[in-house]
């Protein structure tokens, strides 16, 4: 038993000499960290003087790691003036040394005309050169330029193209706009199960716009069967991120009652946080609020304001409470030609009745006024008119 006893204590000491000298030959043979891994150790720190001082020679020697790197930091600021023009010299090194992440920024910085001229066929050169290296936002935004005609002929086949190589590598912004064009058969079949699908996808992961795509589809479509709950729960998702849209959306569904308790202090709620981010649609339901009382005190002038902020960015119903707000003097001083002018404008944007108020009222217009009526509807259809979809 005892000599039993010692072969055991034997064996472990050797195990443990064993391992023991495994570790210490492993720490020996340890690599110490590289200048660069110092930077980035550094940078981490905010140290970026250091991160500098060390990635500067290796990025004159041609290390493209450290070129990125230095032009990332011109471009953001950290340790040094900000300086567009450095920045670019520096990725560009990078990127023709293959370096993917900077031939995407550089093909963004081409895009902005940030640091280097703007030109879209440079862009989408450099942007074509990480899209095959399989980096998603080079194939997402390459995939924008095809579908708009940008720096390269439009098509829409080639957008769709890539913007399904991002997706598949979970680009949400790319499979939200895959979904749209399975939904809509633009550069690829029509096919509205992967449009919802995909819309999904990117909805689950955060992604406010499919957020509010597939709150339209419960909404609106016969893709998928109608749930306003859904919808309404889809919407509430992208308001709490900050979308405007979504945001004011939210406020018609409160004020209309729609899959929640009708409520218009909710609503308003809604609303102005959506017109503090200067969004359209919501100056003109805070307008309608403050003029008719719904939810806040009634005040005429708020009300004309937040009417004006709207018409101005073409919104036809606002330009027709605005003619009718200085026609009658409420919120505003009464002012017959400026009246005409945004009834005109209402009439042109084919708001509903516009086209016979306008034209009533310039009968009744003195021939000055109709002449100031006339030049003030030429600038303001200059300056406001957007071509719009029809509104009722």
């Amino acid at each position: 038993m005892t000599n039993f006893l010692f072969r055991i204590l034997l064996l472990l000491c050797i195990t443990s000499f064993t391992s023991f000298a495994v570790a210490a030959k492993q720490n020996k043979e340890a690599k110490p960290p590289s200048d660069y891994e110092k930077g980035i150790i550094a940078y981490k720190n905010e140290d970026f003087a250091t991160a500098l001082m060390l990635w500067f020679p290796l990025a004159e020697a041609g290390d493209a790691q450290s070129q990125f790197k230095i032009g990332q930091m011109y471009l953001q600021q950290k340790g040094q003036r900000k300086d567009p023009s450095a920045a670019a010299d520096w990725i560009t090194k990078a990127a023709r040394q293959n370096h993917v992440e900077a031939q995407t920024l550089l093909g963004q910085l081409y895009l902005k005309g940030e640091g280097v001229k703007r030109n879209h066929r440079t862009s989408a050169n450099w942007l074509l050169k990480a899209a095959r290296q399989k980096d998603s936002q080079a194939q997402y935004l390459l995939a924008n330029l095809y579908l708009n005609g940008e720096g390269v002929p439009a098509a829409p086949g080639k957008a769709a193209y890539w913007y399904k190589k991002a997706a598949k590598q979970d680009h949400t912004a790319a499979q939200n706009k895959l979904a749209l064009m399975y939904l809509n058969g633009d550069g690829i079949n029509k096919k509205p199960r992967q449009a919802k699908k995909w819309f999904e996808k990117a909805a689950l992961a955060g992604n406010a716009p499919a957020q509010i795509n597939l709150a339209k589809l419960y909404l609106n479509s016969d893709v998928v069967k109608k749930d306003k709950h859904k919808a309404f729960s889809w919407y509430m998702k992208a308001a709490k991120q900050g979308d405007a849209e979504a945001q004011n959306q939210l406020g018609l569904m409160y004020e209309n009652g729609t899959a929640t308790q009708k409520d218009i202090k909710q609503a308003v709620v809604w609303f102005k946080k959506a017109a503090k981010q200067d969004y359209r649609d919501a100056h003109f339901n805070m307008g309608r609020a403050y003029v008719h009382g719904y939810g806040v005190a009634k005040n005429f002038k708020k009300g004309v304001k937040h009417f004006h902020k709207a018409a101005e960015k073409g919104h036809g119903k606002a330009q027709m409470n605005l003619g009718v707000a200085y026609y009658t003097g409420q919120g505003v001083e009464p002012d017959s030609a400026i009246a005409y002018a945004w009834f005109y404008l209402a009439a042109a944007t084919k708001v509903d009745d516009a086209s016979i108020t306008k034209n009533a009222m310039y009968k009744k217009l003195s021939p000055d006024d109709m002449k100031k009526a006339t030049s003030l509807a030429a600038e303001y259809k200059r300056k406001y008119f957007v071509r719009p979809k029809r509104q009722k």
